[in-house]
């Protein structure tokens, strides 16, 4: 008996609003408000992520990524107060992760909208750039100070990323190094651990082929233009209808 896609992401985007409420109420002294609150929005965004590509495309980067989520939050659990949310958080985080990591939730990755679709390195370079900003946030318990920078641009470039924008995978590849290098020297411990392993990752992840081969394409996905009729092209066509000087013609019965 094979448990359906969807069940996995409800209960991962149930996670994240139990989460968020666990977050919000418990106003633990780890974090500054606006890092519960990116915390809270970062989770909802990642969970309704995965809840679209393991419904719609049936994706297994969806499946990874809400497995991935369940532990991450999973992990909060040591952070937060307890409370009813809290209690709902584990509950939920725990089913998520039965249900999408088992081997009876429904196919994943057959067919073939997963032959076609980006090359894994770009699904990864994109999960990676939009997993660092939460994760700066979970793991920044003494405030984030100059993590907020690579937050944001981690962020900006993992949007302008999935909508292939030039320059994005420059940002990726130039700006993301360099900014981790500079959160690692800005941001309290255990953050700046992370900003250089994060900012490491995406690097080593953007200079791959296939994340460029997302962005620029050796071959155009889309069919060549049809040419429009044009009066030079309707005359060329009825010329080459003509017979042509010496050939023969077929004699039309005259009966």
């Amino acid at each position: 008996m094979q448990i359906p896609r969807a069940a996995a992401g409800i209960s991962c985007l149930a996670s994240a609003l139990a989460w968020a409420g666990a977050i919000q109420s418990a106003q633990a002294p780890e974090w500054t408000p606006l890092q519960s609150l990116a915390l809270s929005a970062g989770s909802l965004i990642l969970a309704t992520a995965a809840l679209v590509a393991m419904v719609v495309r049936g994706s297994r980067w969806g499946r990874r990524l809400a497995v991935g989520l369940s532990v991450g939050q999973l992990g909060l659990a040591i952070l937060i107060p307890i409370s009813s949310w809290w209690w709902a958080g584990v509950a939920l985080a725990g089913s998520t992760l039965a249900i999408a990591g088992g081997p009876w939730t429904g196919s994943f990755g057959k067919g073939p909208q997963a032959r076609l679709g980006p090359p894994s390195q770009a699904v990864l370079l994109l999960c990676l750039l939009a997993c660092l900003p939460v994760a700066l946030a979970a793991v920044s318990v003494n405030g984030l100070g100059g993590g907020w920078g690579l937050a944001g641009l981690s962020a900006g470039t993992a949007a302008a990323y999935a909508k292939a924008l030039p320059g994005s995978l420059m940002a990726a590849r130039f700006l993301m190094p360099t900014a981790s290098v500079v959160a690692a020297f800005t941001t309290p411990w255990p953050g700046w651990i992370l900003a250089i392993m994060g900012g490491g990752a995406t690097t080593w992840v953007a200079w791959s082929s296939g994340a460029r081969l997302a962005v620029r394409p050796l071959v155009d996905p889309g069919p060549p233009p049809v040419p429009e009729p044009t009066p030079l092209r309707i005359r060329s066509a009825s010329a080459g209808l003509r017979s042509r000087p010496g050939e023969d013609r077929p004699e039309r019965n005259t009966r």
